[in-house]
């Protein structure tokens, strides 16, 4: 069953629309993703959570997340801070919940955006996303915590065998999985004309970025979202999908830059915090690939010692 949220219009084009919208897919009996948006005169509040473990323990993992997100910055203006807060207090939830025996392994990712017109701030754990398109052209905001993300960057995979890959779904960090939440933050300063798309790897993972373009360039908010969804369960539907859109319409006027926004506003987007590099993160979740790591390390120096000492063997052996 998909849940869908839109803002009511006006006689005027609201500052931003937006619209969220989740579906199980088509091999999934049930969803383990959650959406959620709180809406503001100068912009709102928009989280996808994708859980993991046991379809009950992921299931609630994720509406974890989006409950606890969203109720810390009911109140308050975004900021960095709050966010960090917001996050962490999502991660403390979760953790504790997933102390239980039944509810050991339990975690979700969580990208949420927070619009404070003209401002923006992503915050984003695991593999969910968070794009931007801006004339035109579609920017991914954040980066992936998943193994093969990371090969990705190291150049140690390429694009091709990256989507591929069978170890593709493994995310090095995740809301729940440890004490401490460790989040990326990205801020910018945001464009009339501006639009935002936030997905579980249920969309991203099946769709490319140029039809992610396309439907983000033609149509609006609502239809975009319920577009998406129908191309990816078109195309298999094989995990939960969750998207966000979100349009800008116009900048509120008359609103004094908040002391965090310095460094926004250039024209590109700034990280403000890097959270995913945590190597006890990557030794628990990926013994197996350190393992890998330390083969490719050693594999010459192994062969040539075995070459050598069968060189020797071979001396002695014709010697005697």
């Amino acid at each position: 069953m998909a849940y869908n949220f839109a803002m009511s219009g006006s006689s005027e084009a609201p500052a931003v629309e937006a619209s969220a919208l989740t579906h199980p897919g088509r091999k999934r009996t049930t969803n383990q993703d959650a959406v959620g948006k709180k809406l503001t005169d100068r912009g709102g509040v928009f989280v996808v959570a994708d859980g993991m473990g046991g379809h009950r323990t992921g299931e609630l993992a994720s509406k974890l997340a989006v409950k606890n997100i969203l109720e810390v910055i009911e109140e308050d203006a975004p900021s960095p801070t709050l966010l960090l807060e917001a996050f962490e207090e999502a991660n403390e939830a979760i953790y504790m919940a997933g102390q239980r025996p039944e509810s050991r392994g339990m975690g979700t990712t969580a990208t949420a955006l927070a619009l404070d017109l003209p401002y923006a701030l992503i915050a984003h754990v695991g593999d969910s996303r968070a794009y931007l398109l801006r004339d035109g052209e579609l920017t991914q905001l954040t980066q992936d915590h998943s193994w093969v993300a990371e090969r990705l960057r190291q150049g140690l995979l390429t694009a091709t065998e990256a989507r591929n890959h069978r170890w593709r779904n493994v995310i090095t960090n995740a809301l729940g999985s440890f004490p401490d939440a460790r989040v990326d933050l990205i801020g910018l300063k945001v464009q009339a004309g501006d639009r935002f798309l936030i997905c579980s790897d249920g969309l991203s993972g099946v769709l490319e970025d140029a039809v992610l373009q396309e439907v983000l360039d033609t149509l609006p908010t609502d239809a975009a979202a319920e577009r998406l969804v129908k191309l990816a369960n078109e195309w298999g539907g094989p995990d939960n999908i969750s998207v966000v859109t979100v349009a800008v319409n116009h900048i509120p006027k008359n609103h004094s830059p908040p002391p965090w926004a310095l460094p926004l506003e250039g024209e590109e987007p700034v990280v403000l915090a890097l959270g995913q590099e945590d190597e006890s993160v990557q030794v628990q979740v990926l013994n197996s690939g350190h393992a890998r790591g330390f083969w490719r390390r050693w594999r010459d120096f192994i062969f040539l010692i075995v070459y050598v000492a069968l060189l020797l063997f071979v001396l002695l052996f014709n010697n005697r």
